[in-house]
């Protein structure tokens, strides 16, 4: 049986494991982010049946808890970032805006008001690989996903 990576190994390594791969939702399977040769490796059901067929059910207490523990960290970050008072106080700014306005942008968020918020918090600063604090936060929401 094609065994694929083991679900133990994913456990071990979750951060690099979420950071390495993305979920298609319409095929309900990880995939590789970028590879260094011509094919992608890709993880579905079927790799973790086997891989749990192979250590025994016993595992998935762990797994659940690794997993439980991994999730914990990154949610909190994801507080820190909500309640820092830089982004908290243009959320909210944005947040009275739409409220005030919902009716007449049939409540849909305008496009310029998006890209003005985006220039504000790029405004913050910038990481050694140029992302913003909005891209990190992508990235920490797509790790979370």
């Amino acid at each position: 049986l094609e065994q694929g990576l083991d679900v133990l190994e994913i456990m071990r390594n979750i951060h690099v494991f979420v950071s390495k791969y993305l979920y298609n939702l319409n095929n309900q399977i990880f995939v590789e982010r970028t590879s260094n040769n011509k094919h992608l490796n890709t993880i579905n059901i079927r790799h973790i049946a086997n891989s749990i067929r192979t250590h025994g059910i016993g595992i998935m207490n762990t797994t659940v808890n690794f997993t439980f523990q991994f999730l914990r960290k990154k949610f909190f970050i994801f507080s820190q970032f909500m309640y820092d008072e830089h982004i908290k106080s243009r959320l909210i700014k944005d947040w009275k805006y739409f409220k005030e306005n919902h009716m007449q942008t049939d409540q849909q968020y305008p496009y310029d008001r998006a890209d003005k918020f985006n220039k504000g918090i790029r405004k913050l600063g910038l990481t050694p690989d140029g992302e913003s604090y909005l891209d990190q936060f992508r990235t920490l929401i797509t790790q979370i996903g």
